[in-house]
């Protein structure tokens, strides 16, 4: 913890922060950290937890990306790394034990019946994304079960995605039992994000030896586009994008939530991918609008740092500031409301900075992340780390005592990447899981 210098302890008793941090160290050529850390790593056992309840996504993404993260930038020289994504695998494996092959979002890994239940109003995310994690695994183990795992719940999002209440969209919530979609909810937010994310990135991860998934994120953009994507109405008529959330209805285009989430801001990124898969300029134009949106929402707080969720006013035509709208929120013009203050040092804007950057290699997208990493550090650095914000709507915000784990993952490593050489885990050699783990491609012990 940043302020006190305690601890928390939310994720199974396997040291978060110092797993989920091992490729940032490697690559940062943090060495003799790097080694200290595989000393403790070689003392924590993955196959049984500390606490009687595991989440299966979290676990995924930080753990077991973390350990085929580290596995693969370090070349791979530490064989003890692949062993534990493989005891971790196998621990994660018993929670599809399902009827339908979804896995049950918490794993009460001690009560264990022979078939787990499915469940009402699971957060679509967290059975939608471990398709990178399973499917690395499963390369450089050689063990296909891990990816025919992840293959049923894409057979299963595949089969719905024409069907739901706006089709081509899953709604932000799923009935594992049918599965069944039945919700009105949708979003590219929380809840919804990383499912979106990974479609462009496991199909580069595979080669592009299916087309499942890249038809999957095209059939999904359209309709992203067309309603999830909005200008707002900005001081000065930005050409920015944001995204909003959507409340399908009876009759009719669905209704947009102008709200905005600093989680949705991995937008601009994922579309650029996208953009760079299809060749295409006109996406490409769209993924430099999203990010663009995002970098706007730091340059417009008193703090520079952009707030959790905030509202603007969405753009009928024509879009055209006027005095009437203006609102004043944290002495800047252009919010209708802070929904949350906070900032709590997510990465999701730096990354698609990031990703802009690598893309285009035009330095203005240094020069705004230069910028974005100054009044962070500023803000949130203590005596020992870096702390989450409690209101970045005050000239100082204040800190509270939480830094989570991928402060140390993402954030700071895509700052760090932001201003390496190119080929410092090239885009043409390596995917990032959302938790900014890196996997290599083209590198297989098994065709999938």
């Amino acid at each position: 913890m940043p302020l006190s210098g305690g601890q928390k302890d939310p994720f199974a008793g396997w040291a978060a922060t110092l797993v989920d941090g091992l490729d940032t160290l490697y690559i940062m050529g943090l060495q003799e950290e790097f080694d200290n850390a595989l000393k403790a790593l070689d003392s924590i056992d993955f196959s049984t937890p500390k606490a009687e309840r595991v989440p299966v996504f979290e676990t995924t993404i930080r753990f077991l990306g973390g350990l085929l993260g580290a596995y693969d930038v370090s070349g791979p020289k530490y064989p003890i790394i692949l062993q534990k994504a493989d005891q971790l695998g196998e621990f994660l494996l018993r929670a599809f034990n399902t009827s339908t092959g979804i896995p049950v979002p918490y794993f009460w890994w001690g009560k264990q019946d022979d078939i787990l239940q499915g469940e009402n109003n699971v957060i679509i995310a967290q059975i939608g994304s471990l398709s990178l994690e399973f499917t690395r695994l499963a390369q450089l183990t050689g063990k296909r079960k891990y990816f025919d795992s992840i293959s049923k719940i894409t057979n299963h999002l595949d089969a719905a995605q024409n069907h739901t209440r706006i089709p081509g969209l899953w709604p932000s919530t799923i009935d594992t039992k049918g599965p069944s979609f039945p919700s009105a909810s949708f979003t590219l937010g929380a809840f919804s994000d990383s499912l979106y994310e990974y479609l462009p990135k496991e199909h580069i991860l595979l080669g592009g030896n299916t087309d499942q998934y890249l038809r999957m994120y095209r059939a999904a953009l359209g309709p992203a586009a067309k309603y999830h994507f909005f200008q707002p109405k900005t001081p000065g008529n930005q050409d920015i994008l944001f995204t909003g959330s959507l409340e399908a209805r009876s009759e009719g285009p669905p209704s947009l939530n102008p709200d905005v989430q600093h989680l949705g801001c991995y937008a601009g990124g994922m579309v650029g991918l996208g953009a760079r898969i299809n060749n295409s300029p006109e996406e490409l134009a769209m993924a430099i609008r999203l990010t663009n949106g995002c970098v706007w929402s730091y340059q417009n707080t008193a703090s520079g740092i952009m707030p959790e969720i905030f509202s603007v006013e969405a753009c009928q035509s024509p879009c055209e500031w006027t005095d009437e709208n203006a609102v004043e929120l944290g002495h800047q013009h252009g919010f209708t409301r802070v929904v949350d203050s906070s900032y709590q040092l997510h990465p999701e804007a730096i990354e698609s900075v990031f990703v802009m950057y690598r893309i285009t290699g035009d330095p203005i997208w240094q020069e705004r992340g230069w910028k974005m990493f100054k009044v962070i550090v500023k803000h949130t650095r203590t005596a020992i780390a870096n702390s989450r914000l409690q209101d970045v709507t005050n000239p100082v915000p204040p800190q509270e005592d939480s830094m989570e784990s991928f402060w140390l993952a993402e954030t700071l490593k895509y700052f760090f990447l932001l201003f390496s050489e190119p080929d410092v885990i090239s885009l043409d050699d390596f995917v990032l899981n959302t938790e900014a783990h890196p996997f290599r491609q083209r590198d297989s012990s098994i065709e999938l």
